[in-house]
Parts: structure tokens; sequence; C-alpha cells
């Protein structure tokens, strides 16, 4: 058994370099191959990148903590790591109980033809063949629209949503005193809009706000549990679902073999969000986790209060779970992928992320002929986020010739 001391220690490996924004995975699997658990010198923290130990991690919510928050750095209290990132039960169980109807199988369902609109709008102007910023065009825009509608909240400030929370998202990998003054701006500006929802009653009756004031109000929910979840949640569902659809359309487009199947076999739809998913996931390198007693990953003994961050795109190329990892197949069969969490933790709005996916991937292959790269994609410079701000495509109408 290795301790701290011992060879796994004392990586020079920075997961946040930006050299590793634009190709992580050659660097994952020699993590997976030399040490799947290994201490990072520079953040003093623990990864760990093969799939069995993610998974294990992610399933023990007793002995590896939430409480601490997901992020590098711990949080002093829930409220500033998000009440629903940042507690274990049974906190968290309260917490989430108070807004799990509004993600039941028919609650998702009964949204799907208002997305199936919204996409049917911004296909308009993208199916004409010219050059069109996908990320612009309609992974922004159809997930803003939807989280504020299901929220229930005023016009005002959407265009603000996807900064607000890409900055808090980047926060979440800088070390301490690592805070900039467009953090400040990105929370004040989120968490002082939804206070102010909150405080005015200026939600519609019946969204998702009305819901968790009126747990505020019964004692449900504390008040900072109240604006923590106005604005953890649109926090949450908006970059994981803006940057599932932009890494969609460019897994698409630079696998035309793939687009084709899909064209052949729509059925596949389902499967293909799994797998991009899988292939690109949207958080990455992965969240963090606390030890609290003395444990042991992949031999390696992690002392008590240990700061564990569970590589989740490293755990999703993992070829001890997947065959041919690096391929993406959109007809991968199992595909248990770990993109949205498991356990206790498990993502709350993945219901939603995958209903608008399969929402825009089926409207898309069954109305474009052909997509394809129309220049230089750009890379988020995102220290939590594996995605695009800007992504030019060319996507040709089947009507087109």
């Amino acid at each position: 058994m290795t301790t701290i001391s011992g060879p796994a220690a004392g990586s020079a490996f920075d997961p946040f370099a930006a050299e590793q924004r634009d190709d992580p995975y050659p660097s994952y699997a020699a993590l997976r191959d030399e040490s799947p658990c290994v201490r990072l010198d520079r953040y003093g923290v623990w990864l760990i990148s093969r799939y069995d130990g993610v998974a294990a991690v992610l399933r023990d919510w007793e002995t590896f903590s939430s409480a601490q928050g997901a992020g590098l750095e711990p949080v002093a209290t829930p409220e500033e790591g998000g009440v629903i990132l940042s507690t274990d039960p049974p906190d968290h169980t309260r917490v989430r109980r108070a807004v799990a109807r509004d993600f039941t199988p028919k609650a998702i369902g009964a949204l799907e033809p208002r997305v199936r609109d919204l996409v049917g709008t911004a296909f308009e102007r993208v199916l004409t063949g010219a050059e069109v910023d996908w990320i612009a065009q309609v992974a922004q825009p159809v997930p803003t629209t939807v989280m504020a509608e299901l929220m229930g909240y005023p016009d005002r400030h959407r265009d603000e949503y996807c900064r607000w929370a890409s900055t808090i998202f980047d926060s979440m990998g800088c070390p301490a005193g690592g805070a900039t003054p467009a953090l400040a701006e990105a929370t004040g500006g989120l968490f002082g809009f939804v206070a102010g929802i909150a405080a005015d009653g200026e939600y519609v009756a019946e969204g998702w706000a009305d819901r968790i004031v009126q747990a505020g109000a019964q004692g449900e929910l504390g008040q900072g549990e109240v604006v923590s979840l106005l604005g953890g949640i649109l926090v949450a569902a908006m970059d994981t679902t803006v940057n599932m659809l932009g890494n969609l359309a460019h897994a698409l487009a630079t696998h035309p073999e793939q687009w084709a199947l899909l064209v052949e076999r729509p059925e596949l739809v389902p499967s293909a969000i799994e797998e991009v998913l899988r292939f690109e996931s949207p958080i990455q390198p992965g969240f963090f986790r606390v030890t609290t007693t003395e444990t042991t990953v992949a031999d390696v003994t992690l002392p008590a209060g240990s700061r564990v961050m569970v590589a989740f795109g490293a755990a999703n190329r993992d070829p001890r779970q997947f065959p041919d990892p690096d391929a993406f197949l959109v007809d991968r069969s199992p595909n248990d992928h770990l993109a949205f969490g498991r356990g206790v933790h498990f993502c709350l709005g993945a219901p939603v992320a995958r209903m608008i996916g399969r929402v825009v991937l089926s409207e898309l292959v069954a109305n474009a002929a052909e997509i394809r790269l129309a220049g230089p994609s750009v890379r988020k410079t995102n220290r939590m986020l594996r995605g695009f701000d800007s992504l030019p495509l060319s996507v040709r109408n089947r009507s087109r010739r």
C-alpha cells in the first residue's frame, strides 16, 4: 500500500493548465495507467482518474463529503458553494426534496413542446447552408430561454445568464486568492437578481422559483438556501447544457460517418446524447470531495481531510470500462458514463439537459442534410468547463440542393 509520501505523491501535472484545454485526453490516459490516484503538488489535492475509482468516490458520500463545496478551495458555507453541491445528507436530502417534483419524467415531458418550438425558431436561422455560430444561435439561446421560463423569471438579464454561469464555474477551479472583479460582478449580478425576484414576488406563479420561495415560506428551506437555489439551479443547468450542445455539434461535424449513421437510424438520437456526454464531458477536469476519514483509493492511502478531485473526463475515457474509448460512437451500448455524477449528488437537472439535447438533435437529424465546420472554433478558457465560446458551422437544409 502506498502512503502520502510514496510514489504517487509529487505530481507536477496541472489539470487546469492552458495546454490541457485543446486535448487533455493523452494526459488523462497517462494518469490512469501510471498514477490513478495522484497528489497534485501545485494544489495540494488528489486526482482520481480511473472509472472505478471515480464511481466509488461518487457513491460514498459518507467517506467523500461534499460539505466543503465542489470546487478547488473549501467554501465557508453551503450557500457560498451552492446548497445542492455543498451539502451531504440529511441536509442534501431535505434541500433536494424541496425541488425534486419539478424533475420527474412527467414534468420534463410536459416541457418538450415548448422546447421544440424554441429549437424550430433557432433552426430557421441555422438551416441555410451559410456560416453560423452554433453557440450563439442554438447552444446558448435555447437553454437560456428554457431555464428562464421554467424558473418563471422576468425577461431582463437573460443575455447575462451564460456569462454569469461561466464565470462562477471558472472560479471553482481557482486557487485561494484567485477571485477577480469579474467573479464579484457575476455573483453580485446573479444573486442580486434572484434575491430581488424573491423579495418582490417578481416570478411567474407555479414556476420553479415560485415553488422554491414557497418551500422557504413553509420552513422547508432557509432564506439563504432559497436564494442559493434560485441562482444555483440556473448556473448548473445553463453551462452543462450549453456545453453539451456545443460539444455535440462539434463531434458530429468532425465525425461525418457518425452523422450519416444518425440520419440512417434516427432512433439512435438518445444514444448519441449519452455518447457526447461521455466523449466530451462538459464538467472537466472535475468536481471535488473531502475525505472524512483515512481511506484507500487505487492502493493509495488518503488521510482524513484530503481534498480529492473526481476527473469525469478521464473516467469517461477509461478503456477498462469503455471499449475503444477515444472513438465517438453514437450507437455505443452499454454507456454507463459519469458525466452527470453518481449517487446522492447525481445531477438534478440531468433529465432537462437530456431532453433539450434530444429535441435539438432529433430536429437536426430530421431537417439537416449536412453539418460541417465553417471556420476555426474557439474553446472556452474555463477552468471547470469543456466546451466552445464560438463554433462556426454550415448546416444545410434537406430541401436545399
